[in-house]
């Protein structure tokens, strides 16, 4: 059970309650109001009552919230203030629920919005942020390079550092993300360098700046506070450091309870762990809460190790069907979360290389060419994958899965020097990494 890409991706400042506030206050200016707002029922609650956020209370302040925006931009849009917000609305719930349903309903709306506010700058960077998430490199660039008003403001370079950071250009990403740091250091600011540092090879200031971006987040979104844990239980979880990692687990849990995301990494740190049978109890939890088709393949995985395979092959086989619909509609946003299940939990060999392929080409960064090693090891091309790791290790790329997969590709190649020495360092960064980063072809 790797942990999903988009678990470590930033997502929108405010929160669905606060977006919820926005969009029906601005209901009442232009007189459309219908239902009470949001803020006006917390308001209503007894004075000293404190409502502890959950995972339901925010999905269901996110629905209300779309749904008050959905009936505001229903004619012709009179401006993009309220369009843009639902917007964000829409990729925030696509992350609550797992399901791309959302982004095509974002992407609906901002071809509205292109039609009809062509060049402005806040749907060019809404345009372009949209792309980076579902991993259309090139296109976001294209957006950015249409927008010249944006040029040089800290979105565009912000936005700039990412694309170069996942098209493997780990130097230019770094000086950018520190320039920002340095210049404005904002929250997103420390997030993006702890990220940056957290895959080449400094996990340790990963850590701090995480712990930098939570001091100087007041916003009161309980996702936001629950996601920062979350990404420090990554950290430590890819460190080796389980007992670590599963405290920051838990913390983000508690921030935000019932949310499917934290308690997918509980499953994974306590099946590390060894304790396969509470990974199964939480796992049957989670895919009841979620449409995300990598949550059917772990627990296709136990079920598999268990010796049931019937049981698991339905599994992977439900995972399979949600993975062909999104690759029908997101191919590039699809592609490293099926690999996957092409690569480990359903091997298809030639599927995988050719996803692999794909993938790699349109984000050439670390994680992708980990998986494309994996698949050309899968494909008996072990010279290849190891071949390709060196070139990213070369460019900055440091993680202990990369380490491990090049000593498997070294020794498969026929170089136990190279393999020994790749492993030494990989069990140097994480001592756990020939069980948790061990992969079969």
């Amino acid at each position: 059970m790797t942990a999903p890409a988009y678990a470590r991706s930033p997502f929108v400042w405010l929160s669905a309650g606060a977006m919820a506030g926005i969009l029906l206050a601005l209901l009442g200016w232009i007189g459309l109001a219908g239902q009470p707002p949001v803020a006006a029922k917390v308001a209503a609650a007894p004075a000293g009552t404190i409502t502890k956020p959950t995972f339901e209370r925010v999905a269901a302040d996110n629905n209300e919230a779309i749904a008050s925006g959905e009936a505001m931009v229903a004619g012709p849009l009179q401006s993009t203030l309220v369009a843009l917000e639902l917007v964000n609305l829409y990729t925030e719930r696509a992350r609550l629920t797992g399901s791309y349903d959302d982004y095509g309903r974002a992407e609906s709306l901002l071809n509205r919005l292109q039609a009809q506010f062509s060049g402005s700058e806040g749907v060019c960077m809404a345009t372009a942020r949209l792309h980076y998430a579902l991993h259309r490199l090139a296109k976001a660039k294209e957006v950015l390079d249409g927008c010249p008003g944006l040029a040089g403001t800290v979105e565009d370079l912000s936005k700039r550092a990412d694309i170069a950071f996942y098209s493997g250009r780990y130097k230019d990403a770094g000086i950018i993300y520190r320039a920002i740091v340095n210049q404005v250091g904002t929250p997103q600011a420390y997030i993006q360098l702890a990220l940056f540092a957290a895959k080449t090879g400094s996990p340790g200031e990963a850590l701090a700046f995480l712990e930098a971006a939570e001091h100087r987040y007041h916003g009161g979104s309980a996702l936001q506070e629950s996601w920062l844990a979350l990404q420090r239980g990554l950290i430590e979880m890819d460190r080796g450091r389980y007992a670590e990692a599963h405290a920051m687990f838990a913390l983000a849990d508690e921030r935000l309870p019932g949310y499917w995301l934290n308690e997918e990494h509980i499953a994974e740190i306590v099946a590390l762990k060894g304790d396969t049978a509470a990974a199964k109890r939480i796992l049957e939890s989670v895919v009841k809460k979620t449409t995300a088709p990598e949550y059917l393949d772990a627990l296709g995985a136990i079920e598999a190790e268990a010796g049931n395979s019937e049981a698991a092959k339905q599994l992977f086989d439900r995972a399979e069907t949600i993975y062909v619909e999104r690759a029908r509609r997101f191919p590039e946003a699809n592609a490293g979360h099926a690999l996957d299940h092409y690569l480990d939990d359903a091997p298809r060999p030639t599927k995988a290389l050719t996803l692999a392929q794909a993938n790699y080409r349109n984000r050439p960064y670390g994680d992708a060419a980990i998986q494309l090693a994996k698949a050309l090891l899968l494909n008996g091309r072990p010279a290849e994958a190891a071949r390709l790791l060196e070139e990213e290790l070369a460019k900055g790329w440091d993680t202990a899965e990369t380490w491990w997969t090049l000593s498997l590709a070294a020794q498969a190649a026929g170089d136990p020097a190279r393999a020994k020495t790749a492993g030494l360092e990989a069990t140097r960064r994480n001592r756990y990494s020939s069980t948790q980063y061990a992969f079969d072809f």
